[in-house]
Formats: structure tokens, sequence, C-alpha cells
């Protein structure tokens, strides 16, 4: 796991004095202080005494206490994917949200990392006012649950460390309105009630004041541009990365069918872009054969039923999330999509894997996404692990 900081010094976070198993990248290297040197120098002294060796051998190593709230597979895997050894991890699964059942059902215990439990039960604020945690992650940053957790258990108590993990390319909000110095924590084209607003405003605020202390990360498998990399480790925050590596680990990959392979969107049951001009980009493939469609798990079954009958389409539902599934595709492969992060993740799963990605053209816009949004989602890489 790689994490980037500014190069400017801050004040260590709570946990700095807990071993952590990644790799620190810095600009520049901080300058060391003559009083911690010294004192570094007399400990190592002293531990060559049996007396003090021995002592140091039978001192307990410290335990972090750690809870996930995720509310879809990839924050899931997301989570797994920021678990530290170091740490006894509480995931708390939102069961009722779009698909996660069918995941949860899917997903053998057994690939749990040690020291991992799963709940199936969303952001409660008692778990947080009853139990002391060194970290939350947090997978949806903008969920209203999330936010009446935070809100309630931590109104007058000081926060632990926060990290965000990946919440599909929506994840690229939640870093901006986090690096802002002002606006609540809302979803693209959402809009709130008062009272909501005002609850996500004042979690948005204190997830702002972890960062000068170091205790906001975002765990990521995303490209991410100069300009908000510089921007977030500016605030004092930080980045660390990975590349699925739990995730290749497990037995999950299954058969794969010889029919070119397509990812489904979500963006016509979002609302997003026109229906007709999505399923012409699908006649298109089509044409150049048969397809086995994997639908995402937010679109209609109307719109799957109707896909369904043509003859050309094999429509592959799946409990498991695509990264799962498509893991451990044959080298050669090619698999078609639009802008997603499924896209990204395969990219970097299966390197030996062509990701065939549509851009969006203007014309297919609804026009109920703001201008950002389109370009952001145009503009990303399938490359997960190189910045643009």
């Amino acid at each position: 796991m790689m994490a980037e900081k500014e190069p400017a010094a801050k004040e260590p976070a709570e946990n700095d004095s807990v071993e952590m198993d990644s790799t620190i990248e810095q600009s520049d290297k901080k300058k060391s202080d003559p009083k911690k040197d010294e004192v570094t120098m007399t400990v190592t002294k002293d531990a060559e005494t049996p007396e003090l060796r021995n002592a140091l051998q039978k001192t307990p190593k410290v335990r972090l206490a750690s809870i996930a709230f995720v509310e879809s597979p990839l924050q899931f895997l997301s989570a797994l994917e920021a678990h530290d050894p170091a740490e006894h991890l509480r995931i708390r699964a939102r069961a009722n949200a779009k698909g996660m059942t069918s995941f949860l059902d899917a997903f053998d215990s057994a690939w749990l990392p040690k020291n991992v439990s799963l709940e199936r039960v969303g952001a409660k604020p008692g778990v947080l006012r009853k139990h002391n945690f060194d970290r939350i992650y947090i997978g949806d940053a903008c969920s209203g649950q999330v936010h009446k957790a935070i809100a309630m258990a931590y109104l007058e108590r000081r926060m632990p460390e926060v990290v965000i993990l990946d919440d599909g390319l929506a994840t690229y909000s939640t870093i901006d309105i986090l690096t802002a110095k002002r606006g609540p924590l809302v979803r693209p084209r959402q809009k709130l009630k008062a009272s909501r607003a005002i609850m996500a405003a004042h979690v948005a605020d204190r997830l702002r004041g972890l960062a000068p202390a170091g205790k906001l990360r975002w765990h990521t498998a995303l490209p991410v541009s100069k300009t908000m990399r510089k921007a977030f480790l500016k605030s004092g925050a930080e980045i660390t990365r990975h590349k699925f590596e739990h995730l290749q680990t497990l037995p999950t990959g299954g058969s794969h069918p010889r029919d070119n392979p397509v990812i489904g969107s979500a963006l016509v049951a979002d609302g997003l872009i026109h229906a007709d001009s999505y399923r012409a980009w699908l006649e298109s493939l089509m044409a150049e054969g048969p397809i086995t469609y994997y639908p995402h798990r937010r679109e209609t079954e109307e719109f799957l039923a109707e896909l369904g009958r043509d003859e050309r389409v094999r429509i592959k539902h799946v409990g498991l999330p695509i990264e799962l599934r498509l893991v451990n595709l044959p080298p050669n492969s090619t698999i078609r999509s639009l802008p997603s992060t499924a896209a990204i993740s395969l990219a970097t799963l299966n390197p030996d894997v062509t990701i065939a990605v549509t851009e969006i053209p203007a014309e297919w816009w609804t026009g109920a996404s703001a201008d950002s949004l389109r370009k952001s989602l145009n503009a990303q890489s399938v490359k997960a692990d190189v910045d643009s």
C-alpha cells in the first residue's frame, strides 16, 4: 500500500505509534527532530540489555479496532483492500441497498481476511457511541445513514481517523467536496431537505477538520489527476493506493463465455444518458457478433427483459461484482464498456485483457448532469495505476 503526503510538516495522527505495513512516499524528506533521534538512540542502546530485551518481547502489540460502513459491492471490496493486518475490522454492510443482498449471499465468508467480521446492518449511531474505534472506513461519504451515525456519535467527542473508500467514479465528487473550504457532502444532482443539508454540511466540516491532524485518508485504486492529488494532499489529508491485492487471491473466476463480454452501465437508469443512444451502442456491438451482457445492479428489470429477447444477447446475472467474476479472463480477451469504475478495476486486475471503453458523445447526454461530471467520466483512463 502506497501513501502520498504533502511535503509541508503537520501534526502526527493519534495512531502514528502503531506499526503499519505500508510504504510512505513523500515528495521531500522531512528533517529529523534531534530530540527524537536522541531518544531513539537511547532506546536502541538500552534494548541491548537482556532484561529490557525480554521485557520488550513480552509486551503485546497494539491492536486497532476499526469499523467500515459499506453500501455497495465495490465499497465492500475496497474495505477488504484497506484492512490492515494489525486491526480488528467490523464491516457493516447495508444489506437493503440495491444489489447488496445477492452479493452478500454469494460472497463466501471464508474469503474474509483474518480479523475481519461481517455484519448485515448499516451505519447505526449506537455502535459508534458504545465503542471507541481507532479508525472508521466510509464507503459512501454522502450517505444519510452514515451522516446520522457520525453526527450523533461525535457531536462533542473527538473523531478517530477516517478513511474514504472508493465509491465508483462518484468518489471524485466526494474528494472535491472535502478539498473545498465549505459545502455539504451531497451527491451530484441530489437535493436535500434543510435538516439533511445541515447534517451533511456538519459531517463535511468534521471530516475536513481531520485532515490537518493527519487523520483523513483516501484509499483508492482509481487514477488521480495531478490537480486533485495536489489539492487533497495540501489540505493535510493522505492518499494510499491499492491494486486489489486481496481480491486477486480469491478463487472466484468462474467459467467465461466465448461471446464478447460487455459491462452494463447505470447511466440510463440514473437518467444521465438517453436509452435509445445506449441501445444503439449495444446494437453496434451486436453487429460484430453475439455478446454476453453483465448488467449493472441499478439497471431496470424492464430494460433487461427487453434486451434479453434479442437472440444475440446472453445476459449474465451475477451476485458477485464483475471484478470478482472476470478477474481471470483469458489473455487477449476484450471487454466492451462505457466509462466506468469496473473498467478501471478490471484493467488493474488483468493487464493482459483489453478494455475497450467508448467515450460518451455529447448528444447522448440528457442534460441532467453537470458539465464537470460529463468531462470527468469521459476523461477517465482505464490504467488505474497511472496518474493522469
